[in-house]
């Protein structure tokens, strides 16, 4: 069947021509047998517009992850070429590895952690958190070669790792309501009160977030996009803090040469997980737990939805994804930025019928091409990209319809995880949510159903509070 229709493909794509490959479709061939397109059923054709349809649901991700890191303290315009070129290159590692329709680029979450739990919440450098970003791909990579992370991921019940998917985006949408005005810091008891709404600028972002909502119901494509695309354009006409000055300003140009970022390459500190061990193993295992558990979460859903799974129904080529994804996160760490992952917008492909690694590298292309876009990319507002991290971080907070609650431990655990991530740290509702769930699980009489693995952490997590406390 398949190479019937593989023949097919061939015929209608002109590359046999009288028992030859014709000369201006030998590229066509060669890709067609580099990425399996005809054997998977799809056409070069297919294979780009899946891509420009993936590209055009994640490339909010030059607006929203440049933005998240200046907060950090970092140059905007030197981070948006860094994104620009992060996204670009393991989109196309992970093509070439795994031949997989799915892109990478930093991870909305990851970001989040590294600037406002590492860095600002917790004082570590920025080289330090770059550092801890590199152990951490290590590690990744150490587990998926060696075949661990099967183990490590079993320490973790499914509602547990449910509450931090949800955590998170609790988290962000935190980050979004509060960076847009809507939602402002509050007197004791009450933690956060409603901003100035009758602001234009705050009643601008606010309006954002049932757009993108509406938009991605409708499944209309690069909802995200247009909404930050339309809040910047309507920013023009919109005062902002100032009364003279808008909410966006004009940009100095539609396209200029890319802003270096050598300013950040190889400036990790590695040495800062050994020198404060205490402090940053926890931080360490969130990075690592988090870059596993939305790895392959989000790796399976989409090779199941795609077909690309062996005769057992799991995906294909799990080792070459995974070590592509730990190479990226390695990698970035060494550019200069945070966590670097598969994106799940690369389900917008695969439902346009990607289903090779020439999705993939079509969209890493694309990122290259947007590295001349900065002068554009710079004068988006924050009120455009809050609605962006609201919606984020509500499909990441979707993920508590899972949990288990008529189990109260479990469910318990799962909550209380999902809470401090909220309104404290993401690794602090990691540990102390992991701590409740062994505890309540040994008064229940169920002590055997804890993993091995998962004494052991919820072990070091207590020793590490002591310490600290």
């Amino acid at each position: 069947m398949n190479r019937e229709r593989g023949a097919q493909y061939e015929e209608s794509e002109g590359i046999v021509r009288n028992g030859a490959i014709s000369a201006p479709n030998w590229f066509a061939s060669f890709l067609d047998q580099k990425f399996k397109i005809s054997q998977r059923g799809s056409t070069i054709r297919t294979e780009l517009l899946a891509g420009l349809t993936t590209f055009a649901t994640m490339s909010y991700v030059l607006a929203v992850h440049p933005m998240i890191m200046a907060d950090a303290g970092m140059d905007r315009a030197a981070v948006i070429t860094l994104t620009a070129v992060v996204a670009g290159v393991f989109s196309v590692l992970m093509a070439l590895m795994a031949n997989l329709p799915m892109v990478q680029a930093p991870g909305m979450g990851a970001n989040a952690i590294f600037t406002y739990t590492i860095i600002l919440t917790m004082g570590v450098p920025l080289e330090a958190a770059l550092g801890l970003v590199f152990w951490s791909g290590v590690i990744f990579l150490l587990l998926t070669v060696t075949g661990v992370r099967r183990m490590l991921l079993d320490a973790f019940p499914d509602d547990l790792k449910y509450a931090l998917t949800a955590g998170i985006g609790l988290f962000l949408m935190f980050i979004g309501l509060k960076g847009a005005g809507i939602v402002i810091a509050a007197p004791a008891p009450t933690l956060l009160k409603i901003g100035d709404i009758a602001q234009p600028a705050v009643l601008l972002s606010l309006l954002g977030v049932p757009v993108v909502m509406g938009l991605m119901a409708r499944r209309v494509p690069g909802a995200i996009l247009i909404v930050i695309a339309l809040i910047t354009i309507a920013g023009f006409f919109v005062p902002g803090a100032a009364p003279d000055q808008p909410v966006t300003r004009m940009p100095e140009a539609i396209v200029s040469a890319p802003v270096s970022f050598s300013q950040y390459l190889m400036i990790l500190d590695m040495g800062y997980l050994f020198t404060h061990i205490g402090s940053a193993f926890p931080v360490l295992l969130t990075l690592v737990f988090l870059d596993l558990f939305s790895s392959l979460a989000a790796m399976n859903a989409m090779c199941q939805r795609a077909g690309l799974v062996d005769e057992h129904g799991n995906m294909i080529k799990p080792t070459e994804a995974l070590s592509a994804d730990a190479i990226a996160t390695i990698g970035s760490a060494m550019c200069g930025t945070s966590t670097t992952n598969v994106y799940g917008e690369s389900a917008a492909g695969i439902e346009s019928g990607g289903r090779t690694g020439l999705v993939a590298l079509f969209v890493g292309f694309l990122f290259f091409l947007a590295l001349f876009l900065n002068p554009l990319l710079l004068v988006i507002p924050v009120q455009a990209t809050a609605p962006a991290l609201v919606f984020i971080g509500l499909l990441m907070f979707s993920e508590v319809r899972h949990i288990n609650f008529d189990n109260i431990v479990l469910g318990g655990s799962a909550i209380l995880t999902l809470i401090l991530m909220g309104v404290t740290s993401i690794s602090d509702g990691m540990a102390l949510g992991m701590i409740a769930y062994t505890v309540g699980t040994v008064l229940t009489g169920k002590a055997r159903t804890v993993h091995p693995l998962g004494w052991v952490l919820a072990a070091c997590f207590i020793g590490y509070y002591a310490m600290v406390g």
